[in-house]
């Protein structure tokens, strides 16, 4: 793979205006990135790390000066705004630069947590039931829904605003949570039915043929019994925390070969109606009827070597070099 690839990633603050944009590689926090740029580089291509925060006439300058044959899109955000996540990738269609992963219309489906949900019901895939509190009109009651529910801002992701006071038991609590969610996130709220059982992370590589990779579960070893248990913040992020209580993302035990093909069947055709293209992940939720319940799409999920896509396609078969390469060569 003998191709010069610009590798696109967003800032959370402006970069000084001394530093190059071209210069991330010789800093720190970017072992995502730079591992994406080594994996090009072992495959013989040519790779920049450019980051973005709010300036698009200098990125427009950067890909017309490197004149990158794709982009490898690692961006989620743009000036700090998730919602904004959607119109980077409409920039690389305007100037008709090939890059990687989702299209702008998948981006903005998956950004809208309601809409997809919308999607995925009118496709008869299941997911859990939900109603939105908007941040200018908020909801003020919840005839028949029931608790314990789920509450969650609706455009964040990596699991942002999400803590053990999202599980709400009554409507007093589940209030309480949506007004410090309308605060502080400045953004409509998802109060959603919560489903009790197995949470599990179902990875898919492809364009027209698409590839479902073994299926990783998150566990916790060290919660009791009846403790919920799901993906918070500090779950995903804090390693002192993991380490506390014994949580592990690792590849699923005990699935039956029934359960491995519904979970393949459903993620290709949530794949397919959300408009998702090159890779992604979806979180589901296994029942103890032994049901599957799609939680939230994952376009363009993380993919360093350790994260739970890369770790799935490498039992599957393909190293992490040949994932980015796979992925590269997905790109229009």
């Amino acid at each position: 793979m003998k191709k010069k690839v610009l590798i696109l990633f967003d800032l959370a603050s402006p970069p000084p205006p001394e530093q190059n944009y071209r210069d991330f590689d010789k800093a720190t926090g970017w072992d995502q990135e730079i591992g994406v740029k080594r994996a090009i580089q072992h495959l013989g291509g040519e790779a920049i790390l450019v980051g973005v925060f709010d300036d698009i006439v200098r990125l427009i300058k950067e890909l017309q000066e490197f004149a990158p044959e794709v982009v490898f899109n690692m961006t989620e955000s743009f000036r700090n705004k998730r919602e904004l996540e959607p119109q980077i990738a409409g920039v690389l269609e305007l100037l008709g630069i090939p890059y990687t992963g989702t299209r702008s219309l998948g981006l903005g489906i998956c950004q809208d947590k309601s809409l997809s949900k919308k999607i995925l019901v009118h496709h008869r895939i299941r997911t859990a039931q939900w109603v939105i509190s908007k941040k200018n009109a908020p909801i003020r009651g919840l005839k028949s829904f029931k608790f314990p529910a789920f509450v969650k801002p609706v455009s964040t992701e990596s699991s942002e605003g999400i803590s053990k006071d999202s599980l709400v038991k009554n409507e007093s609590d589940c209030f309480e949570r949506v007004r410090y969610l309308h605060e502080k996130f400045e953004c409509d709220v998802m109060i959603e039915e919560f489903i009790e059982g197995r949470e599990l992370y179902v990875s898919v590589m492809g364009d027209k043929r698409l590839k479902v990779f073994p299926i990783r579960e998150l566990t916790f070893s060290r919660f009791s019994e009846d403790e919920p248990k799901f993906a918070t913040y500090k779950v995903k992020w804090d390693e002192n925390y993991r380490k506390k209580w014994g949580i592990r993302n690792e590849f699923a035990k005990d699935l039956s070969d029934e359960i491995v093909r519904k979970a393949s069947k459903m993620a290709k055709k949530a794949f397919e109606v959300l408009k998702l293209k090159g890779y992604a992940r979806f979180d589901m939720r296994l029942t103890e009827q032994n049901e599957l319940v799609i939680l939230e799409a994952n376009p363009n999920p993380s993919i360093a070597d350790y994260d739970d896509f890369p770790q799935s396609a490498k039992k599957g078969g393909i190293s992490y070099d040949d994932l980015i390469g796979k992925i590269i060569d997905l790109a229009y």
